[in-house]
């Protein structure tokens, strides 16, 4: 049996495979605003159309929990979060850019605490709506 001299390429192989994996899981981690902002106007929308007011504030808090992640200090994990698994909030994501999507989704996250806030059904079914329509703008902004 002859044996082969390796020549370090296979440590290089390696290497570059290595640190193809972490960017993309770096890239993974990172999230992604676009679908984040899709999902929180579907649950702008839920709570523009609730009945009742825990139902409108549940669904904003679905909003705000999208728009600014878990490593905020508004941030109700109790509430729920429907983008977990799409990344850190879209505000903190954005935040380098600070471009038309980043001031969009700030104001959301503003208007949705307005709403939570509110006792008032249709004050807070409006907050929703206006949200929503932010939020759409948002979505399709580059």
């Amino acid at each position: 049996m002859k044996r082969m001299r390796s020549n370090g390429m296979g440590v290089q192989v390696v290497a570059v495979a290595l640190a193809f994996v972490g960017t993309w899981a770096f890239a993974q981690s990172a999230g992604n605003p676009e679908t984040e902002l899709k999902t929180a106007m579907a649950h702008a929308g839920y709570a523009a159309k609730a009945d009742a007011l825990n139902g409108v504030h549940l669904h904003l808090h679905h909003v705000l929990n999208c728009m600014l992640g878990p490593q905020d200090k508004l941030f109700d994990a109790a509430a729920g979060n429907p983008c977990k698994d799409q990344g850190t909030g879209v505000v903190p994501e954005l935040k380098g850019k600070m471009d038309q999507q980043y001031y969009e989704a700030a104001l959301v996250a503003q208007i949705a605490t307005l709403g939570i806030a509110s006792n008032s059904l249709q004050e807070a079914k409006t907050d929703a709506h206006v949200a929503g329509l932010i939020l759409q703008d948002a979505a399709t902004a580059k």
